[in-house]
């Protein structure tokens, strides 16, 4: 794992190669489990031209913090870049 799939602590937005779709890994800061720390990954699609729109949320999945590492990574190596955020909670 490259040193940039370890940035993934608290948040962080990926946008993929053709502008369609974001992501968002926020870690759970609310997580009950001893063992593990877990992080949300939440998707949505662009909305608008020029995503001038927020995206609209499309699915959340809570998962293993090394997991969303390695996801990350996987996204990262297949061309999603890292972004400005796109929608407040």
């Amino acid at each position: 794992m490259d040193r940039d799939s370890r940035k993934v602590t608290e948040e962080v937005w990926l946008i993929c190669p053709n502008w369609t779709e974001v992501r968002r890994f926020t870690k759970n800061k609310n997580n009950k489990d001893k063992f593990f720390e877990y992080m949300f990954i939440d998707s949505g699609i662009v909305i608008g031209a020029h995503g001038d729109k927020p995206p609209l949320m499309k699915t959340r999945k809570e998962i293993k913090i090394d997991d969303a590492r390695k996801e990350y990574q996987k996204l990262i190596t297949a061309g999603w870049q890292v972004t400005e955020p796109k929608w407040y909670l």
